[in-house]
């Protein structure tokens, strides 16, 4: 009869470390693997309208930049003028469904002219839940593209900045963790009139 208790207390105590919820944080990225000094020395690749790309982003070897809010990993664009306003439509994916285990990388954008100076800079990601069948959940925002606007650099937000609210079926609210790795899918579309 012990071992039924012993066994029992046992698969109790697994039953139960897998309901407890950890404390996701991301490791600050190094000062050291900054590389450029300002934004017109980053290397730029072209995003047509209607055009979209994906980009998986890794805290260890994805480029890194000072920005406003603090150090983030980035990929940088060029775009070419356009008659009719244009909009970014941007989508990240949550690292998992449990949202207790979910992490995402927090996208934000800065517009730059064609000379790369700053046009515009959006620290602010609101916008509409979704899902995919393969990929799973993401949250999508649309940043308006200035303009002025010819180079774009989509970057993560510092693992301190506002978290995205999630609340699930049962009504708990959920903020996930902003870390430096994780997918994010930019398309430039044109806004309807």
């Amino acid at each position: 009869m012990a071992i039924w208790a012993r066994l029992t207390l046992g698969l109790i105590c697994i039953a139960l470390s897998g309901c407890a919820s950890r404390q996701i944080l991301a490791t600050p990225l190094p000062e050291s693997r900054v590389a450029i000094k300002d934004y017109s020395e980053m290397s730029f690749q072209a995003l047509g309208l209607n055009e979209a790309k994906t980009i998986d982003f890794e805290a260890e070897k994805s480029p890194v930049a000072r920005f406003p809010d603090g150090l983030g990993v980035y990929a940088a664009f060029s775009i070419d003028p356009q008659s009719a306003a244009t909009a970014l439509r941007v989508r990240t994916w949550f690292s998992n469904s449990w949202l207790s285990l979910a992490t995402v990388l927090k996208p934000y954008v800065i517009f730059l002219d064609g000379n790369k100076h700053v046009v515009s800079n959006v620290e602010s990601f609101d916008g509409t839940l979704g899902s995919t069948l393969i990929e799973g959940e993401y949250k999508q925002g649309y940043f308006p593209v200035p303009p002025l606007a010819r180079f774009f650099i989509l970057y993560s937000a510092a693992t301190e900045s506002d978290r995205i609210i999630l609340v699930a079926q049962s009504g708990k609210a959920w903020a996930i963790p902003n870390v430096y790795t994780g997918t994010v899918e930019v398309k430039r579309e044109v806004i309807p009139q």
